[in-house]
C-alpha cells in the first residue's frame, strides 16, 4: 500500500478582486491533476519557487485542506472521507515552517504530551511515548526546559518530538528551516534524517534550500501547480538550466560542474557534493 498516492489532485479556490465595478470573484486553481506517489519509508523532497502550490499540496496530506477535484488517499484513506479525518491526521503529522505555532506549553515534556493526550492515551503510555520522542531528537535533558528559552533549532525538534509522540507513520515538513540559522537547520535535518534511516518514518520535506534537496531519495518539482519534473536527486540537479526556468537554484557545486562542462572539461553533470567534486578533479587529473 502507498504512503501516498493522488490522481487527479486539483484544488481552487475563490480570490476576491477590487475592480472599476466593484468586487468580482476569480477562480485560482492552487493544484492542477496532480498525480503522485509516495512509498513507504521514502524521503520525499518537494520544490518548487513561491506560490508554486508545493505547501498547498502539504496541507492535503494532513487533511487540512480538501481536494476540489480528484483524490487523494493516505495509507488507502480517501482525505474527502470526514469520519477518517482524525486517523488520517495520526498517521500524517505535520511540522510547519514556525516552531512557535506549533509548542502549546509553557515546559517541554508538556508540549510533547499534549497530542497524546488529546488521542486518549493512558498516561502510563504518554510518559513513555515523550520520554522516547524526546531521546530521538537527543533534547532529553531539557525535557523541564520553557520551550521559549530554547534556540530555534531546539524549538523545530521539539515541535518534530510532538509529533513523533502521536507515532504518525508520515511526517511533513513544510519549510521547516526557513527561519533558522545554520546551526539550528543542521540540528533539524540531521534528525530528519535520522527518523528516516533509523526509524523508517516516511519524510516529505517542502524546502526551497536545495543543499536538503539533494539528501532525499526522490524530488518532485512543483510549478504553477503542476508537478513538472520527477527523479532521483541527480536526475533532477543534473538539470541546471531547465530548473532555473522554475525559478530554483541548484546546489552551488553542481552549477559549478555546469560551468566546467560549458567550457569544454569532461566531469560529471550529476555532482552533487563538494567530496564529488574534488573526486572527479582528481579523476580528471589522473587522466589527463
Amino acid at each position: 500500500m502507498k504512503m501516498v498516492k493522488a490522481e487527479g489532485l486539483t484544488y481552487e479556490y475563490i480570490k476576491m478582486l477590487e475592480t472599476d465595478h466593484g468586487t468580482e470573484e476569480e477562480k485560482v486553481s492552487a493544484l492542477k491533476a496532480v498525480n503522485l506517489e509516495i512509498e513507504k519509508g521514502e524521503f520525499v523532497v518537494v520544490l518548487g519557487h513561491n506560490g508554486s502550490g508545493k505547501s498547498t499540496f502539504a496541507k492535503h496530506i494532513n487533511a487540512l485542506l480538501e481536494p476540489t477535484k480528484g483524490t487523494l488517499w493516505i495509507k488507502g484513506m480517501n482525505t474527502k472521507n470526514g469520519e477518517l479525518v482524525w486517523d488520517i491526521r495520526q498517521t500524517a503529522g505535520m511540522v510547519f515552517q514556525n516552531p512557535d505555532n506549533q509548542l502549546v506549553a509553557t515546559v517541554v515534556e508538556e508540549d510533547i504530551a499534549f497530542g497524546p493526550e488529546n488521542m486518549g492515551i493512558a498516561p502510563a503510555e504518554i510518559r513513555r511515548r515523550v520520554d522516547e520522542a524526546l531521546a530521538t531528537v537527543r533534547m532529553q535533558k531539557y525535557a523541564t526546559h520553557s520551550p521559549s528559552k530554547l534556540s530555534g533549532g531546539q524549538k523545530q525538534r521539539i515541535a518534530i518530538a510532538g509529533v513523533l509522540a502521536m507515532k504518525p507513520d508520515c511526517i511533513v515538513l513544510d519549510e521547516p528551516t526557513a527561519m533558522l540559522d545554520p546551526v539550528g537547520r543542521k540540528e533539524v535535518m540531521e534528525t530528519i534524517e535520522r527518523l528516516n534511516k533509523d526509524e523508517g518514518i516516511t519524510i516529505i520535506l517542502i524546502t526551497h534550500y536545495m543543499d536538503e534537496a539533494v539528501r532525499g531519495d526522490r524530488v518532485y518539482v512543483i510549478d504553477d501547480g503542476e508537478v513538472v519534473m520527477q527523479g532521483r536527486p541527480k536526475e533532477i540537479f543534473s538539470q541546471v538550466e531547465r530548473l532555473q526556468q522554475y525559478g530554483l537554484d541548484v546546489p552551488q557545486v553542481t552549477e559549478v560542474a555546469h560551468f566546467l562542462r560549458m567550457e569544454g572539461i569532461d566531469i560529471p553533470p550529476d555532482i552533487l557534493t563538494v567530496e564529488e567534486m574534488v573526486g572527479a578533479l582528481c579523476q580528471l587529473k589522473l587522466t589527463t
